[in-house]
């Protein structure tokens, strides 16, 4: 029996929330697997990297987020947020990382949080309009690298209610299948041909 492609998810809350039901999806077409930690924030990523390939091996695709870390407001450390140039930069390193493993690597955007959820001083919070501009750096680096993006920021915008869980954060259960559908299709267009 040929041995699977190994499809490496990296990611925050989210991934972790959504990557049983990709591996399930994938089944019997690729092996999927990811790190046990929440990859947080891009300077976590790219730190983690080696040792991260180290245990789960050598990935044939790529699929990876990084960003409710960085643009998140978090009081209980400096800055509290990750600047953007900082975040751009780090996402070009993770890049050039990943790119010497394997040519096929996907971005995924960094998902809405509910406008309903209170912005404040004591508490990890983000602004959606911040997301934005960290959804369009990473973009940037991804066109000017020819990697594909999978819009998951798309996905949930419109189906705010459905789609994120009580905190207005992470993912309800139909938005982590949404996602999961969106990511599986997405590794799929990356897949060698048989």
């Amino acid at each position: 029996m040929p041995t699977l492609p190994r499809v490496l998810l990296l990611g925050d809350s989210i991934r972790m929330s959504y990557q049983p039901r990709v591996a399930r999806l994938l089944e019997g077409e690729a092996e999927v697997v990811g790190p046990a930690d929440n990859c947080q924030y891009s300077l976590f990523t790219l730190s983690s990297l080696d040792r991260w390939l180290g245990a789960l091996g050598q990935p044939d695709i790529v699929h990876w987020n990084n960003g409710l870390h960085d643009v998140g407001h978090n009081p209980n450390r400096s800055p509290t947020q990750i600047p953007l140039a900082m975040f751009r930069a780090n996402l070009e390193f993770i890049l050039k990382r990943l790119r010497t493993i394997t040519p096929r690597v996907i971005w995924a955007t960094i998902t809405p949080v509910h406008p309903l959820r209170p912005f404040q001083s004591t508490g990890w919070s983000w602004r959606n309009e911040e997301i934005d501009s960290y959804n369009q750096a990473a973009r940037d680096v991804m066109d000017t690298n020819h990697v594909p993006v999978n819009d998951l920021h798309a996905l949930v915008w419109p189906n705010l209610e459905p789609f994120l869980s009580e905190d207005r954060l992470h993912l309800s259960e139909a938005g982590q299948t949404a996602c999961a559908q969106a990511v599986a299709q997405a590794v799929r267009g990356q897949l060698p041909s048989t």
